[in-house]
């Protein structure tokens, strides 16, 4: 086990390791939900974001973003680029160029990128 978080709102316990398994588990009863596999090896990190059903796993291989009760990523990042889906439409940016600018990116920085290019649109169904 690499990390565990208490979700700010949702009565669950998130658990992820080295085993590239994330597990959910209920906090009233302490029985597992449900378990999630995203084949992107370890898992070192969970973030929640209060007052919201979106929670980030950091991993070996990347970053993705989902939304709980729909494990369906709505960001990802791999090797330098970013994909997401805004509203309906998927968009993508590569982080690399951004790096070869003159001005210096802090931590927590909002980035602006300016090479986004459009994928197309999804339908997301429940």
């Amino acid at each position: 086990m690499s990390s565990v978080i208490f979700h700010p709102d949702i009565p669950i316990i998130i658990s992820a390791g080295e085993d590239d398994l994330i597990n959910i588990w209920d906090t009233n009863s302490y029985k597992k939900i449900t378990e999630l596999q995203y084949g992107l090896k370890r898992v070192w990190s969970i973030s929640a974001i209060p007052e919201s059903n979106y929670v980030a796993f950091g991993f070996d291989e990347g970053t993705i973003v989902v939304k709980l009760g729909n494990d369906k990523p709505l960001a990802s990042y791999v090797n330098g680029k970013v994909v997401w889906i805004k509203k309906r439409e998927i968009q993508t940016f590569n982080l690399k160029l951004l790096q070869g600018t003159d001005e210096e990116t802090k931590d927590g920085e909002i980035v602006r990128p300016q090479n986004v290019k459009e994928l197309g649109i999804c339908e997301l169904t429940a």
